[in-house]
């Protein structure tokens, strides 16, 4: 299995800037890569006649093109929601917390708290195919050089060296940093991270659906319910883990 990691929104921002943080995960077994790397490959060519392009969630997952179904950006993402976040073989994790504005980069080899949350996740994920899938790779979305060797030293720190790390027996030690570009699977958690944190900017979590909400409202009911759906609640020891975690206000990434 390979896990995708990517993260919308920075904690680090004043919270005037990122009021929400999403970090999510796409969990693909190795049997259905191909077939959902193909896809997209076939929705880009077929409806944004370039295989090349990419859309980050920031031009799909907003109003302007959820409210407006005869874009080609829309019926793009309609497609990769249909045919690879719905996909049998696709699983989904996620850390959504509001941006309190308190939080600091680390200046050690420390694990950022969204990061171990979602690994624990990714694991209970691997735990829930049991033998089926024997170890996870994971992938992150790449950001600088520097800040990636850091990432990389935290990520196996915490696998070695604690106690949690422990309980991790499936993910292997070797993170991989890729371009979102020539990686479809990082582009499809930037995807579900996007619609996570518009979702929760919007606190349609907090309001019952209603007649009034919006196409954009109603689109992002419709792809939280997916992600929902194939997200995995399931225990790891002693710890019950749930798929996707809302945190309180006080949650900080250290």
């Amino acid at each position: 299995m390979i896990g995708f990691i990517d993260v919308s929104g920075t904690p680090y921002n004043a919270n005037n800037k990122t009021a929400w943080v999403s970090a999510n995960a796409i969990c693909i077994r190795k049997r259905a890569i191909y077939e959902i790397t193909a896809t997209m490959h076939r929705l880009k060519r077929d409806i944004l006649n370039s295989e090349f392009i990419e859309l980050k969630a920031t031009d799909l997952v907003n109003k302007s093109t959820l409210s407006h179904p005869n874009l080609d950006k829309f019926q793009y993402l309609q497609g990769v929601v249909d045919f690879c976040l719905s996909h049998k073989d696709c699983r989904h994790a996620a850390i959504v917390f509001s941006n309190i504005g308190q939080s600091k980069k680390s200046e050690t080899n420390r694990l950022p708290r969204h990061y171990v949350d979602l690994l624990w996740r990714i694991e209970a994920i691997a735990r829930d195919y049991g033998s089926l899938e024997t170890e996870t790779l994971v992938i992150i979305d790449n950001n600088a050089p520097k800040a990636d060797k850091h990432l990389a030293l935290a990520f196996n720190n915490y696998l070695y060296r604690s106690l949690g790390g422990e309980h991790l027996a499936k993910i292997l030690p070797i993170p991989i940093f890729a371009v979102s570009e020539t990686t479809a699977g990082i582009q499809l958690a930037d995807i579900a991270a996007g619609i996570m944190r518009n979702y929760y900017t919007l606190r349609l979590n907090e309001r019952p659906e209603e007649e009034t909400d919006t196409p954009f409202e109603r689109k992002l009911r419709e792809y939280h319910a997916i992600i929902m759906a194939r997200s995995v609640n399931r225990r790891i020891g002693r710890f019950s883990v749930n798929g996707v975690f809302v945190a309180d206000s006080s949650y900080t990434v250290l």
